[in-house]
């Protein structure tokens, strides 16, 4: 299910109130750091535990929605006989390596910054899903050069494709696609809380890697109405906005409670009309920008 931002920006219109939502800012697109995701401890919020993109190197955390991990054609290779787990033979695979490359981003995953005693010592991390063109893949060697695989999404997503993370450690994968583009890799984290029986949850933590050559979506911009006109119990109105992208209309009574009222889609000139049912008093409408 999309998700959509809640910043409204109100316009009054007669008796009703169209607003609009504002959009969400362009991903950051990190290319050659050290950048690791990072599990985080939320306590009091519903879901406590969370997962972050954190720059190593200037020491910011990132939003997962609000960065694009970028992995360029410098990191693509034709497959080696041995490694059929991956692919066939000289197909594609585009790698960030486990061991650092100035030239590629160097990605781990860490639990660092969590109190020792907080919870069990040893989260686990599993794959939910991917989305997009390719497969994905996150795998270590071991002391034996043996190739441990500890997700894969090329033979379907299970219980399986999970991996345990020490609290306050520190570990690399290689983490590999087999197509270019854009790859969202949703991810859950969980733990026991240390001295209970409460299991606590991350919700789904969407992670995307942008694999050379891809093509970034152009964001949506915020809404607005316009033209508004009333016919027997119908309010007519055009909304501006991303030609090609859905925007999901709601009713309001109060500003609290928010009711679907369909969807609206401009088209090439970026422009729809829009026509609902008007109800007796005073009514708002807006339109939420999908991210």
């Amino acid at each position: 299910m999309t998700a959509f931002p809640r910043r409204i920006a109100p316009w009054i219109l007669g008796s009703w109130i169209l607003a609009t939502s504002a959009s969400a800012a362009d991903p950051v697109i990190l290319r050659n750091q050290h950048v690791d995701l990072r599990i985080v401890d939320r306590p009091g919020e519903s879901n406590r535990l969370g997962l972050v993109i954190h720059d190593t190197d200037s020491g910011t955390n990132l939003a997962s929605t609000n960065a694009i991990l970028e992995i360029p054609t410098a990191a693509r290779i034709e497959l080696p006989d041995g490694f059929e787990v991956l692919g066939p033979v000289g197909s594609p695979l585009w790698i960030l390596p486990q061991s650092q490359d100035p030239q590629l981003m160097y990605l781990g995953f860490s639990a660092e910054g969590i109190p020792a005693g907080t919870f069990d010592p040893r989260f686990t991390v599993n794959l939910v899903r991917v989305e997009g063109p390719g497969d994905f893949f996150a795998w270590q060697f071991d002391t034996f050069a043996n190739l441990v695989m500890a997700m894969n999404s090329r033979d379907g997503v299970s219980s399986d494709d999970s991996f345990q993370q020490l609290t306050g450690g520190h570990q690399h994968f290689n983490w590999g696609f087999n197509a270019p583009g854009v790859h969202e890799v949703v991810l859950k984290v969980s733990n026991r809380i240390a001295g209970t029986t409460n299991v606590v949850e991350s919700g789904e933590v969407q992670v995307r890697f942008g694999v050379q050559p891809y093509t970034l979506v152009t964001p949506a911009v915020a809404a607005f109405f316009s033209a508004p006109s009333w016919s027997a119990d119908l309010l007519h109105c055009t909304l501006s906005g991303t030609p090609g992208r859905r925007y999901a209309l709601e009713t309001s009574s109060d500003l609290q409670n928010w009711t679907p009222a369909g969807e609206a889609t401009p088209g090439p000139t970026g422009t729809t009309s829009v026509h609902l049912v008007a109800t007796v008093g005073h009514r708002f409408l807006r339109a939420l920008t999908p991210r």
